[in-house]
């Protein structure tokens, strides 16, 4: 009886097979499979899918709406790659720590510290000097040389020595202490801030005239010819005056060595193990603690590194005061969760932190050519968060329930 019950199914399916027709339920799962397919692949791509729907949104209003094409424009390309330079170096290093489940939050004081001490050393204001010996004259005198710590070269390199230093007193804390990262690193924020405070009063520093005209230079001065400019149908493409910054190719530089090393070396494949599962690291023998310092130390460096663009290439002056650049804080870790469900799913990488710091340019530019106001332009970056997160996870969960 149940082989002439098998034989029997077997020959429907067989007839089904020859009247090109597929059984219901085989159809209904084929369609689940394929809807399931969509939702895994919105979630991964959705904002690069976002990036390019901007895009072409802001081009289309500023047609519209000015008149004028000013959004994808050579001179507005080149904008955007001199403003996005400084947020992409500190959310590469932001993305470190996060790879580690660890929260910095005093990413913004590294980044203030950084371009502070830069200036102090360019401008010569601030030496090293050897401690005197009460009642003597011994002592007092530059550690290195008051007019070599002048130099660019010694400068640069104390700047990012006061940033690993923060970023070393973040990680013994963390790791050694067993202090939360959220009050460890919030705490020395404050202690940054006042220090500064303390050595120029909360005053801004402005750097030499030659540091940033140098810094805020193009690649071998290039712009593009007034040949780069189109005309197809009633849309017109003009990309002349496109440059590339030194800051956006410094930017590239420093991403593309972070992703080297949390893609292509041993310590990176040790970092995203403890990020996924510290306690099954420490039983396979890796020394948790030793990578999460590594991690603070690497992120508050690169950070003092971005402070440094951002007072040579953009601003020409350092401020001191955490709460001046307190704005980069919610914008670096903005870009690192849309990066975290950008190609992958809810992992934080530099490539989706890449395509984070962009759709947060685009979105910021195409604002400020549309005029609108400052406050609302603080509003899309806390509701692109938001969009982005929430879009990406009930994609995800749509999927998983297929």
């Amino acid at each position: 009886m149940v082989t002439t019950v098998e034989a029997s199914a077997d020959a429907a399916d067989a007839a089904d097979g020859a009247t090109g027709e597929r059984p219901v339920g085989r159809r209904a799962a084929d369609a689940q499979t394929r809807n399931a397919r969509l939702l895994s692949l919105t979630s991964r791509y959705g904002t690069l899918i976002f990036l390019g729907v901007l895009i072409v949104l802001f081009t289309v209003l500023s047609e519209i709406v000015l008149d004028d094409q000013r959004f994808f424009t050579g001179a507005n390309l080149s904008l955007v790659l001199r403003q996005s330079a400084v947020l992409a170096i500190l959310a590469g290093g932001l993305t470190i720590a996060l790879i580690l489940g660890e929260f910095d939050l005093s990413v913004a004081a590294s980044l203030t510290l950084g371009g502070a001490m830069f200036a102090q050393f360019a401008q010569g204001t601030y030496v090293f000097t050897w401690p005197t010996i009460p009642f003597t004259d011994i002592g007092g005198g530059a550690v290195f040389g008051a007019g070599w710590q002048s130099s660019v070269l010694f400068a640069f390199v104390v700047a990012l020595g006061f940033g690993l230093l923060l970023g070393l007193l973040n990680g013994v804390i963390v790791s050694y202490f067993g202090v939360t990262a959220f009050i460890a690193t919030l705490g020395m924020a404050g202690i940054v801030e006042g220090y500064l405070i303390r050595l120029t009063d909360g005053r801004s520093v402005q750097l030499p005239k030659n540091v940033t005209d140098s810094a805020q230079g193009t690649l071998f001065d290039w712009r593009a010819p007034e040949s780069w400019s189109w005309q197809i149908g009633s849309f017109s493409l003009d990309l002349t005056g496109l440059s590339i910054p030194l800051i956006a190719l410094a930017a590239a530089a420093v991403l593309f060595m972070l992703w080297l090393l949390l893609n292509h070396t041993e310590a990176g494949r040790r970092m995203d193990a403890v990020g996924g599962n510290a306690e099954a690291s420490r039983l396979a023998g890796i020394n948790v603690q030793r990578y999460r310092l590594i991690a603070f130390s690497l992120c508050a460096t690169v950070g003092a590194f971005a402070g440094i663009i951002l007072a040579s290439g953009r601003t020409g002056s350092a401020v001191t005061l955490v709460g001046n650049q307190s704005s980069y804080l919610l914008q670096a870790f903005t870009a690192c969760f849309l990066g975290a469900v950008t190609l992958r799913e809810g992992e934080f990488h530099i490539v989706g932190t890449v395509v984070g710091v962009a759709l947060m340019t685009v979105t910021f530019s195409g604002l400020i050519i549309l005029g609108v106001p400052g406050y609302a332009q603080t509003i899309a970056n806390g509701a692109i968060l938001v969009a982005a997160l929430t879009f990406a996870g009930l994609a995800r969960k749509a999927a998983m329930r297929s």
